[in-house]
């Protein structure tokens, strides 16, 4: 249980944060006037998070409304983080930039959250299927 749940931490949880700790070491090291977190590096990693998510629940081979469940909040999740990108790219002067960057944050945890649990939960399926 142990081993896919560090797995999961540094496989998926570091790979969709590579854009946001690249853009901490530019911030860190250079007087350029980079944010330390940009709205696109959170959404990177919510991408990459929920399309783990569906991988997980694909392979986990299991079937049922915990499944039907999280495949379709991982859909969602990926639907506004799409919208999200999109606003980014489209710059318009209408739209909050800090309660674009906090929603996209709350979204952000709310996504590791989700992730975890998928995670966990075929892992206590997986224990019981073979016990």
């Amino acid at each position: 249980m142990g081993v896919r749940l560090i797995g999961w931490l540094i496989n998926i949880c570091l790979l969709g944060l590579i854009p946001c700790i690249a853009r901490l070491f530019v911030w860190a090291i250079s007087h350029s006037g980079v944010d330390p977190v940009a709205i696109s590096d959170l959404v990177a990693f919510g991408l990459v998070v929920h399309s783990a998510n569906i991988n997980e629940i694909s392979r986990s081979g299991s079937s049922g409304t915990w499944k039907t469940l999280f495949g379709g909040v991982s859909i969602v999740f990926i639907v506004i983080y799409g919208l999200l990108l999109f606003t980014t790219i489209a710059s318009s002067n209408e739209l909050d930039p800090m309660a674009m960057m906090h929603a996209t944050e709350l979204l952000s945890l709310a996504s590791f959250v989700v992730g975890g649990t998928v995670v966990m939960t075929s892992i206590s399926r997986h224990d019981r299927k073979w016990a």
